[in-house]
């Protein structure tokens, strides 16, 4: 189990399967951007499509996307 004291605002980790949607589409951003200076097109479209997919959640709304 995780330590109450150890959970900051964004950056704390549970057991479960949720994901926060808001650090999962910097995550993919940021690699997508690094993919793109790097010239790694086959990245740059991994790394796109998974943001674009947390993009689309952050439109709606949604905060957490289950992982099961």
């Amino acid at each position: 189990m995780t330590d109450i004291n150890s959970m900051t605002g964004r950056n704390w980790e549970v057991d479960h399967e949720l994901v926060d949607v808001a650090l999962m589409l910097k995550k993919y951003r940021n690699l997508q951007y690094d993919a793109d200076f790097e010239e790694n097109i086959k990245d740059y479209n991994f790394y796109k499509a998974r943001a674009d997919y947390y993009q689309e959640l952050v439109d709606k709304g949604q905060e957490f996307d289950p992982q099961f």
